[in-house]
């Protein structure tokens, strides 16, 4: 973050990065954190604040408040999500609060009455509680296919994002957008590649991929949620 404040970037909301054509952004970013786990809240929320950026985040409905039961963890103890309030604290103090579906599974493979249930759910969800429009989704594990789009663009949702380096071309499309992912590993040598689209951008993409294809993993070990148990069987009834 000081890094962008001192190169003097605009740190701009999604609409308004989704509204410029790929390139043309100049000095302006838009900034987003998938999931909403605490550390969203007790580390990067003040940051932001100190450097007067602001950020979109992506909440998991479903587990609000709660552990993140839904990803592997790799032997680590679990997260915590953020809470209902602290979510409410952030929206208030101007930040942009997104769908990352219900349960954050893969929506490429769930049965297609389903889909409807995660993306719609959710949404409906955080506009109740926020009392504000959510337009915006995050496919979770960066993965959709073209049903999945058409979903998002029925039930509302004005944009949808996943990953740069999944080897999808995006053009204009408003629910095919492309974000680069910053690691605890990236430096601030690796964001300005990221950024500028230099010539090590082929470097950065590779270790997007290498990165991203661990999430398989989660999906392999946990699986899907299981609707036969949760309201979701009777909302596709």
């Amino acid at each position: 973050m000081r890094f962008l404040k001192d190169q003097g970037y605009r740190v701009v909301r999604l609409r308004e990065a989704a509204n410029s054509e790929e390139g043309s952004h100049g000095r302006s970013i838009a900034l987003t954190f998938d999931d909403a786990c605490q550390g969203v809240y007790q580390t990067a929320f003040p940051m932001l604040q100190r450097f007067e950026f602001t950020a979109c985040v992506f909440v998991v409905t479903g587990y609000v408040g709660k552990p993140t039961e839904w990803d592997y963890g790799w032997g680590k103890s679990k997260r915590r999500h953020l809470s209902w309030a602290q979510i409410r604290e952030m929206a208030d103090a101007g930040f942009e609060i997104g769908s990352h579906t219900v349960n954050h599974p893969d929506l490429t493979r769930i049965p297609r009455r389903f889909v409807e249930y995660e993306l719609r759910v959710s949404k409906e969800m955080l506009e109740d509680k926020l009392g504000q429009q959510v337009d915006s989704l995050s496919y979770p594990f960066g993965r959709f296919n073209r049903y999945v789009e058409q979903e998002a663009e029925r039930l509302g949702y004005r944009g949808a994002y996943a990953l740069r380096s999944d080897g999808r071309r995006r053009g204009t499309n408003p629910f095919c957008q492309a974000r680069w992912g910053v690691y605890l590993l990236d430096s601030p040598l690796s964001l300005r590649i990221k950024i500028d689209q230099g010539k090590l951008l082929w470097m950065e993409d590779m270790k997007g991929r290498i990165i991203n294809a661990f999430s398989g993993w989660t999906i392999m070990v946990k699986g899907q949620p299981d609707y036969a148990n949760n309201e979701a069987k009777s909302y596709a009834a």
